[in-house]
């Protein structure tokens, strides 16, 4: 596939017709599911934003530097690296509702940022990564607990991995803490998830997880059949539940996949799991509501469109966003009766959400830079 690449584009782009929403995989307007896969067509690099739309951003470090060198690639194939300032672009890309797009740096946890692709627009966003955990190494043979962040640990059982007794084994678990708003927005996708039953939810984390396990050769491990390892979260949202959904990330649908459940005690939250691969995330769904967004230029007259909006939970761990239509609105969906942080350019505001029920999609607030 080819593609054109060169440093973010922060042209202003032509307005579209359609508000579409990311969250839960749905139209907005349409309320028409849309989450397969699009494969972007062959492209030359005199093809324009006429062919296809094109998506852009920065990829930023946890302190909001450049990441130089990050590989970007969407699930439809199309694939570039971030230039010296973090910045990308990919054009041609065929439009859609939905589009999981990888991002990964050597010596960072990548993720997945969820895109809309409008024909005839550029849409754009920040992307952060943070650090891989600090190498902890184990032998193979006798296994051991790996500590991570916020008191979690993993516990790897004797001869899990298919290699020799003895042989030294280097593990990473690099944890998300949800009560860190910069850690927080490095989550992958936009927290909708996929139950048993095939629906899609949107979901609250309480922890999210990835592990990294190498032989002395760098190359990558994972448990042989049969062996379990368990992790344990920290605790979060307190202990009243007795279990809460385990959830796995599908980074080509980009949407979290309900795999089983944890064990919550008053100290940890406890998952047995038969893989070390999947990033993973405990989570509990819950009943979104709509709300409207409006973005306004300076003069509080002239609307802004294709502009990305965010919306993160204050008084819970989840986050929707999506990009403004025409009219410089979008609509978003949050939980009901919650704190969120608006967020659009410069711009921010703290809002309170509808109660449970609430019909239509009420406007709550305005932004203006």
């Amino acid at each position: 596939m080819k593609i054109t690449w060169s440093r973010h584009d922060r042209r202003s782009n032509p307005p579209s017709n359609a508000v579409r929403m990311l969250a839960l995989g749905m139209l907005l307007l349409g309320g028409a599911a849309a989450c397969e896969t699009v494969a972007s067509p062959e492209l030359t690099p005199s093809q324009n934003l006429t062919d296809g739309g094109s998506i852009g951003g920065t990829v930023l470090d946890l302190d909001g530097r450049p990441v130089a060198g990050a590989r970007v690639r969407t699930a439809g194939g199309a694939e570039t690296v971030t230039d010296p300032e973090g910045g990308f672009r990919l054009s041609g890309l065929a439009a859609t509702p939905r589009l999981a797009v990888t991002v990964e740096a050597a010596g960072y946890d990548g993720t997945t940022a969820i895109y809309e692709v409008r024909t005839g627009a550029e849409l754009s966003r920040p992307i952060r990564i943070q650090p891989l955990a600090a190498p902890v190494v184990i032998n193979s043979g006798s296994g051991g607990a790996v500590p991570f962040q916020g008191g979690g640990q993993v516990l790897i059982p004797a001869n899990a991995f298919p290699v020799a007794p003895g042989t030294p084994v280097t593990v990473r678990a690099t944890y998300i803490d949800t009560s860190s708003p910069t850690q927080f927005s490095t989550a992958p996708g936009d927290f909708t998830g996929r139950t048993f039953g095939g629906t899609e939810e949107q979901i609250e984390s309480f922890g999210m997880l990835s592990v990294d396990v190498r032989d002395p050769q760098g190359q990558p491990l994972e448990l042989n059949p049969g062996q379990q390892a368990v992790i344990q979260f920290p605790v979060r949202g307190g202990t009243g539940a007795a279990t809460r959904p385990l959830w796995t990330f599908d980074p080509q649908q980009g949407v979290w996949v309900e795999e089983g459940m944890v064990t919550v005690t008053p100290t940890s939250q406890d998952a047995t799991v038969p893989s070390l691969a999947p990033r993973r995330n405990v989570d509990v769904p819950f009943r979104p509501v709509c709300i409207s967004v409006r973005v306004l230029r300076t003069d509080k007259v002239t609307p802004r469109p294709n502009q990305w909006v965010s919306a993160t939970g204050i008084s819970y761990a989840g986050f929707t966003q999506g990009w403004t239509n025409g009219n410089g609105v979008v609509q978003l969906q949050v939980r009901s009766s919650s704190q969120v942080l608006l967020q659009s350019g410069p711009a921010q505001q703290t809002v309170n959400t509808p109660p449970a029920g609430t019909l239509g999609c009420p406007g709550v607030a305005t932004l203006i830079f």
